[in-house]
C-alpha cells in the first residue's frame, strides 16, 4: 500500500513538472513568431504531419536500429571486460588510464574522427554511441565485481554449489545494481549522442532530419523531432525502470528465498 502511494505521488509530481514546462512554453510562444518559437500545438501538429507522411517512422526506425546496435555492443563488451579486468588489480591498473582517456575525449571529437575514418553512413553514429557508453559499462562492472560478497562465494565453493546456481543466486544479484545503473545512464546518453552524430555524419535518421529542418528554417519541425526523441528517451527509460524494479525487488528476492 505504501509503495503504491509513493508511486502515485511520484507520477503526480512528474505530470505536474511536465505540465509546468508545457505551460511556460505555451506562454512564451505568444511573444515570439513561430519561426523563433512555435507553440506546443504547432509542434505536435508538425509531428503528426511527419507521421502521416511516413517520414517519422522511416527516420526513427533508422535511428533506433543504430542505437540498439551500438548500445547492445557496448553493454555486452563493456560489462564482460569490466567484470574480467576488474577481477585482477594489476590488469585494471593497466587498462584504467586507457578507458579513462576514451571517456574524457569530447563526443564531438569522436564524431569528426569517425567521419574521417568511416565516412558518412551508419558506421560513424554507431561507433560514437559505443565510445560514449562503453566506459560507463566498464567502470560500473568493475565496481560491481569489487563488491561481490566474497563470503558467499567461498561458501558456495566449499559446498560445491553448481556454477549456474552461483551465477544466478550470488553474482547476478550483486552485479545487477551496478549494471542497471549504467544502463539507466547510457539510455539517455545514447539518444543524445546518436542524434548529434547523425546530424553531422549521416544523410538519414533523426539527426539528419533535424539538420535538414534547420537549413530550411522549419523551426516547428526541429521542435517536433526534438519532442519525438525526448518522448522516446523518457519512454525507454521508464520501461527499463519498470523492468529494473521487477528484477531487483521481485526476482532477486525470489532467488534469495529459494537459495
Amino acid at each position: 500500500m505504501k509503495d503504491s502511494t509513493t508511486n502515485d505521488r511520484n507520477s503526480l509530481m512528474t505530470v505536474s513538472a511536465l505540465s509546468t514546462i508545457v505551460g511556460i512554453w505555451w506562454v512564451l510562444s505568444f511573444f515570439y513568431p513561430p519561426i523563433i518559437l512555435p507553440s506546443p500545438v504547432e509542434t505536435v501538429s508538425k509531428a503528426y504531419q511527419l507521421a502521416v507522411e511516413g517520414q517519422l517512422m522511416k527516420e526513427l526506425a533508422i535511428t533506433i536500429q543504430r542505437v540498439v546496435i551500438g548500445f547492445s555492443f557496448s553493454l555486452f563488451i563493456g560489462t564482460m571486460l569490466g567484470c574480467f579486468i576488474g577481477s585482477y588489480e594489476n590488469l585494471y591498473k593497466f587498462f584504467k588510464p586507457m578507458v579513462t582517456f576514451l571517456q574524457t575525449v569530447p563526443p564531438i571529437s569522436w564524431i569528426l574522427l569517425a567521419i574521417i575514418w568511416m565516412g558518412f553512413g551508419s558506421g560513424a553514429p554507431i561507433f560514437v554511441v559505443i565510445i560514449a557508453t562503453f566506459p560507463i559499462f566498464f567502470f560500473n562492472s568493475v565496481q560491481g565485481v569489487r563488491n561481490l560478497p566474497e563470503h558467499l562465494i567461498e561458501m558456495g565453493n566449499t559446498f560445491r554449489v553448481q556454477r549456474f546456481r552461483m551465477i544466478k543466486d550470488i553474482y547476478l544479484p550483486a552485479l545487477w545494481p551496478f549494471i542497471s545503473s549504467a544502463i539507466t545512464i547510457c539510455i539517455g546518453s545514447s539518444w543524445k549522442t546518436i542524434v548529434m552524430a547523425e546530424l553531422l555524419s549521416s544523410n538519414n535518421g533523426v539527426g539528419a532530419a533535424l539538420s535538414l529542418a534547420r537549413l530550411q528554417l522549419e523551426t516547428a519541425e526541429v521542435f517536433a523531432w526534438t519532442l519525438v526523441v525526448v518522448v522516446l528517451g523518457l519512454t525507454t527509460e521508464h520501461i527499463f525502470q519498470w523492468f529494473n524494479d521487477q528484477t531487483r525487488v521481485g526476482k532477486v528476492r525470489k532467488w534469495k528465498s529459494g537459495a
